[in-house]
């Protein structure tokens, strides 16, 4: 599922492309647009703006009812039914897709003692930026586990 969020969502924007959603976000944009790279690209519009939310044309939408990043989250993954998408596979930032890197090229990128505790490491393509799978990443998977079915 592809989502774009408007202006005031850009930390929702940011946790749900490392759950692996793809997420378009610029603060920039107005409703106008918002609304047409939806319909162009079939994006679910994500807003808190309950003026561009009963816009005809926003007919795919989830209106974001809470303040806090992790309720909203939480609130988007009810709403569809959604486990999340894949851990560490999406840039926080630029949405791009990451791709492996391997420890040795790492190195100089990433503090020395994450060098020494972490073995697996991804890059973004499109901004150069370096993950791990830090506490944070672990935080969200919590979100993950509350949205699995139980076996």
């Amino acid at each position: 599922m592809n989502f774009i969020a408007d202006a005031m969502l850009g930390s929702l924007a940011k946790r749900l492309r490392l759950l692996g959603f793809d997420v378009l976000y610029d603060h920039t944009l107005a409703d106008n647009e918002i609304l047409r790279l939806a319909l162009e690209q079939g994006r679910v519009i994500l807003t808190r703006d309950t003026g561009l939310a009963a816009r005809p044309l926003a007919r795919n939408r989830v209106l974001i009812k809470s303040d806090h990043v992790d309720d909203q989250v939480q609130q988007v993954l009810d709403a569809f039914s959604l486990l999340a998408a894949g851990l560490l596979t999406r840039c926080s930032i630029c949405n791009q897709q990451l791709s492996p890197l391997d420890r040795d090229s790492a190195g100089d990128r990433v503090p020395e003692h994450v060098l020494r505790t972490v073995t697996t490491f991804f890059e973004c393509r499109g901004c150069g930026r370096v993950y791990w799978e830090g506490s944070h990443v672990k935080n969200m998977a919590g979100l993950r586990a509350k949205k699995e079915p139980a076996t």
